[in-house]
Order: structure tokens, then C-alpha cells, then sequence
């Protein structure tokens, strides 16, 4: 999948992608997931899980900060992508129900 692509699915502009790539987080895609810019780029870049971030990801701020740490910079991007697929296509999906 293309950042392009992942761009499309989120609904965020593909800079917003590339600048989450190389690890700065944006106020849309803190936005799209319901988590404070700097929460989320906390955990991004320090693997510091906020009370908000470690809800988002169903866990508790001690597990997604030993998640963080053993995913590593990368692996908590790649973690903060796929919540964001998985935010855009279920809202797809509740957005096909209601009509």
C-alpha cells in the first residue's frame, strides 16, 4: 500500500503521511484518532503513553509503553497507522449502514 493510498483511506492530506513517517505527528492525525498532538508525539517518538493514547489502543499506559519500547520509533508509526486505517474503515462502515 502506497502512503498515498494510506492517505486516501485516513482522509488526511499525504503530507500529514510523510510527515508522520519520518516521525512528527500532525494535528489532523492526532485529530482523526481523538488523541492530543503531543500525547501522540510523545509516544511516537519516546514510546510515553499518555492516559488517552493507551485507551485508543485498548491497553493500560504501562502496556503501551512496553509495546512502544519493543516495537521501537518505527514499529510505534506503524502501530499509530494501522489505528488509523482501522478509524477510517469503520467509519466507512457506519457510514454505509446509516444510508
Amino acid at each position: 500500500m502506497s502512503l498515498m493510498d494510506i492517505a486516501l483511506r485516513i482522509g488526511v492530506p499525504l503530507v500529514d503521511i510523510e510527515d508522520l513517517m519520518s516521525g512528527t505527528v500532525t494535528d489532523s492525525i492526532a485529530r482523526r484518532l481523538g488523541v492530543p498532538l503531543l500525547a501522540l508525539q510523545e509516544f511516537v517518538t519516546h514510546g510515553q503513553a499518555s492516559a488517552k493514547v493507551a485507551h485508543r489502543l485498548g491497553m493500560s499506559m504501562a502496556s503501551a509503553e512496553e509495546l512502544a519500547r519493543t516495537l521501537g520509533r518505527e514499529g510505534a508509526i506503524g502501530l499509530v497507522v494501522g489505528l488509523l486505517l482501522g478509524a477510517g474503515s469503520s467509519e466507512r462502515r457506519r457510514a454505509a449502514s446509516a444510508t
